[in-house]
């Protein structure tokens, strides 16, 4: 936990304002800087919207300044120096940033994961988001998991307000779980860590993904603005599988030993209207899309999905308190090879469901199978702000329950429910970096998770 706190706090010395990460993040219009004309100035001791001197907390009137500012004035992006020819101190943009730092993790199925993670970032002055965002990760945990991964985010390079994603990832895990297709039966007192549960994974993908805003609802005196935006990619990547002696991968996936292929195109519509990325406290983001994969995409089997997630959030009277939901249908056609099985999603897929993102208290990938589906439910109180230096802590607490399900053929909805909840403490910083810990519990045990993010 100290370890996550360490790379919370270096984290913030980088944060970029609200949104600042690929997915989900709006376009954004640009505003002006300081030396605006006096339509854009506010009330408040005479600065500017975006004038720099909100960020010089010195004085009262620039610490009222500072907390009147909007949100795509961050004074994280600001630096004071001193002029060595006038002994004058003035603020200086800081266009470009990088930190490196180190990072820990914690999972049942992964154990403990110790890494390293570095960031650069290329801002825009007067915008909420940067132009160019560049995330290296490398992490190795004490069951002998690595993961490798690299994310590039260009953001309205050719003036269209777009966005493209390139993605990257190397991954060797010798304890992928593999627990059959659709079990529902309850694995109680079953040691999940047992190589008859498990085949040993490497895995080597590369995405590109572009996105542009098709539709901009603007925003109200209480409402942020909306996007619609329809998106296109493509993926492929590489699996070898090498299953161990007498396990259930062995005994019903033989077919999938050794090299397999995955190749396939993605389209959809997302539609946006959080009002921040990280701790959304109103609004919605939803996320339509159909994937098509087959051997003219590079592929070893052909097969498609069509994916659905909606995600709303609403404020219960403050900010503070936050009622969040999020719904989930993913269906697959065809013969899917093992890793789509048990994910959601397809801008993005999202490992589920069982884990520490959709069931927890489940095992990971605990229930995998041709049509799946999720209700997830949180509140999230955060009770504690107060002031570090120039940036802002937030200390929250949460509760949950999630319910997951993997159909059967011919199966009713209702059959083979699996509920699961519990609760967490979070700590929030500059609404920028969410930094969580949570308690799962299900009949088939309980769980704790270390991570970043709200899991939705």
């Amino acid at each position: 936990m100290f370890g996550f706190l360490r790379e919370c706090l270096v984290l913030a010395a980088l944060a970029a304002p609200a949104g600042a990460a690929a997915r989900g993040s709006g376009p954004e219009l640009e505003s002006s800087v300081a030396g605006s004309t006096a339509a854009s100035e506010d009330a408040v001791d005479g600065f500017a919207e975006h004038d720099p001197r909100r960020c010089d907390r010195s004085t009262p009137a620039g610490e009222a300044a500072a907390e009147a500012a909007p949100p795509s004035l961050n004074c994280a992006n600001y630096r004071k120096i001193k002029d060595r020819e006038t002994g004058e101190e003035r603020l200086v943009f800081r266009k470009h940033r990088f930190v490196g730092v180190p990072q820990i993790l914690q999972d049942p199925a992964f154990g403990t994961m110790f890494g390293l993670r570095a960031r650069y970032v290329r801002r825009r002055q007067g915008s909420r988001f940067d132009r160019v965002q560049l995330d290296l990760a490398a992490r190795i945990s004490t069951r002998r998991i690595q993961d490798h991964d690299l994310r590039l985010q260009l953001r309205d390079l050719l003036g269209r307000n777009e966005m493209i994603f390139v993605l990257g990832a190397i991954d060797v895990d010798p304890a992928f779980p593999y627990l059959g297709i659709a079990n529902n039966k309850a694995l109680v007192g079953v040691d999940f860590r047992d190589p008859y549960y498990a085949v040993k994974l490497r895995t080597f993908a590369a995405s590109l993904v572009y996105a542009e805003p098709a539709w901009v609802v603007p925003a109200t005196a209480d409402r942020p603005p909306g996007f619609l935006r329809w998106f296109v990619g493509a993926t492929f990547a590489v699996d070898r599988f090498e299953p161990y002696e007498g396990s259930l991968f062995a005994r019903e996936r033989s077919e999938e030993v050794g090299l397999q292929r995955r190749g396939y195109f993605v389209g959809g519509l997302q539609w946006d209207r959080r009002d921040n990325e990280w701790h959304p406290t109103t609004g919605s983001v939803h996320e339509a899309s159909w994937t098509l994969a087959g051997p003219w995409a590079g592929g070893s089997r052909s097969w498609s999905r069509f994916s659905l997630l909606a995600r709303w959030y609403r404020s219960l009277g403050s900010k503070k308190i936050v009622f969040a939901q999020a719904a989930i249908v993913d269906a697959l056609i065809g013969i899917p090879p093992l890793m789509p099985l048990g994910q959601v999603g397809g801008l993005e897929p999202i490992e589920g469901l069982g884990g520490r993102s959709f069931g927890r208290g489940f095992y990971r990938r605990r229930f995998i199978g041709d049509t799946k589906a999720a209700l997830l439910t949180e509140l999230r109180y955060t009770p504690i702000d107060f002031k570090l230096l120039r940036w802002s802590v937030g200390l929250g607490v949460r509760a949950f329950v999630d319910v997951i399900k993997v159909f059967q053929p011919n199966e009713s909805l209702h059959a083979n429910l699996h509920p699961s909840g519990g609760g967490g403490l979070y700590v929030l910083w500059d609404r920028f970096f969410v930094l969580r810990g949570d308690f799962g519990y299900s009949v088939e045990g309980a769980a704790l998770y270390l991570s970043g993010g709200h899991p939705f």
